[in-house]
């Protein structure tokens, strides 16, 4: 096989927790300060080494298979599997559907998850290997476009990591799947339809602040890198927030959502969200207006007291006269309370928790 990437090849990563999948948006960022928080884990090991797993395609031009087929065609392939580490190790490969995660980007399926769509025109059974530090194989596999297949862009992926959690180092131990997922884009010839739809609207309070999340869909044939103009208004026309984004890669046919954080929580109430999504020059814009209901929520979720005023309400640590806060100590135990009870649970469960990792080439 060709040679192995070098270390700088393996630096590119996106951690990935299961349970409660953590994806690029503020409910993610949350969750990872928290891991941080009660355990900084080392680099994952395989018997004394660091995990370095590469999947490289061959006869590409890039880091992923970009292909243009047309329906009925079949093609043979070939990908370099590799471990980079110090130390031999079992590791795991397979085919696994591609989706767009929040605010965009790639995602490819966990092991357990079923194939379907693209990832079924790839002949690439599950296979476990063991690898030699420092070596790896080739493997051969097929793409088979159906017949009746329509014009546009198709994705799905081939993920490498390692077969059994590895215990990490740092002060708790926590077990470590690193992945590596490579895109297999097939392009089939036709005409291209690029299109967009906008969904629901929800609330959600992420680290004391309020975060509306909408539903979208590429409901076109190719992927796309929207432009996002985001208003939310009040019930008199007020507008209380506005922000623009370029949205990650939208890949054709999936479906996600746009996260927007707030600067302060919103008041309970009924909102109008204004969206636009601005595909590409020749794309027809997508706008709508959507209705958001913010339920109350509870005092301990958002530090706030009966008889707060005002469509966006500040939470304050210190408060001066006539503000309201949340109690400094109130503060402390609940905080001191949440460690505990992690850690006891950390303790029981930790050798059923998996992290796992993704080191991608993808488009």
């Amino acid at each position: 096989m060709s040679s192995l990437p070098s270390a700088a090849a393996f630096s590119r990563k996106w951690i990935r927790v299961e349970p409660g999948r953590l994806r690029r948006s503020s409910a993610g960022v949350v969750a990872v300060l928290l891991v941080v928080a009660f355990a900084t884990p080392g680099p994952a090991h395989a018997e004394g080494g660091n995990v370095r797993l590469a999947l490289t395609p061959v006869g590409q031009a890039g880091s992923f298979f970009d292909l243009t087929m047309v329906p009925g065609e079949t093609r043979s392939l070939e990908i370099d599997i590799g471990n980079g580490g110090a130390a031999e190790l079992v590791a795991r490969t397979y085919a696994a559907d591609v989706y767009t995660i929040i605010n965009g980007g790639f995602g490819a399926r966990l092991r357990d998850d079923p194939r379907t769509d693209t990832t079924r025109w790839i002949t690439y059974p599950t296979q476990v290997l063991r690898l030699a530090a420092g070596a790896g194989v080739r493997r051969t596999f097929a793409v088979v476009v159906p017949t009746d297949a329509a014009p546009g862009e198709y994705i799905t992926s081939l993920v490498l990591e390692n077969d059994q959690p590895i215990r990490s180092g740092g002060a708790v131990g926590l077990n470590q799947v690193v992945r590596q997922a490579v895109g297999v884009v097939v392009t089939v010839p036709g005409p291209r339809s690029p299109g967009l739809a906008i969904g629901r609207a929800s609330h959600k309070i992420v680290a004391g602040r309020s975060v509306v999340s909408i539903g979208v869909e590429n409901t076109g044939n190719v992927r796309l890198k929207p432009l996002v103009t985001f208003a939310l208004v009040d019930t008199t026309g007020t507008e209380i927030s506005h922000s623009t984004m370029r949205m990650d890669t939208f890949y054709a046919h999936t479906r996600t959502s746009i996260e927007m954080q707030l600067a302060e929580l919103l008041r309970p109430g009924t909102y109008t969200v204004r969206l636009t999504l601005e595909g590409a020059e020749g794309v027809p814009a997508e706008s709508g207006a959507i209705t958001l209901v913010v339920e109350a929520p509870t005092a301990s979720a958002t530090g706030l007291g009966e008889g707060d005023a005002g469509g966006l309400v500040r939470v304050v640590p210190n408060a001066g006269p006539g503000q309201k806060s949340f109690p400094v100590w109130s503060f402390g135990m609940a905080v001191g309370l949440m460690l505990a009870l992690f850690s006891a649970w950390l303790i029981r469960r930790r050798q059923r928790r998996r992290i796992r990792g993704v080191v991608g080439s993808h488009p």
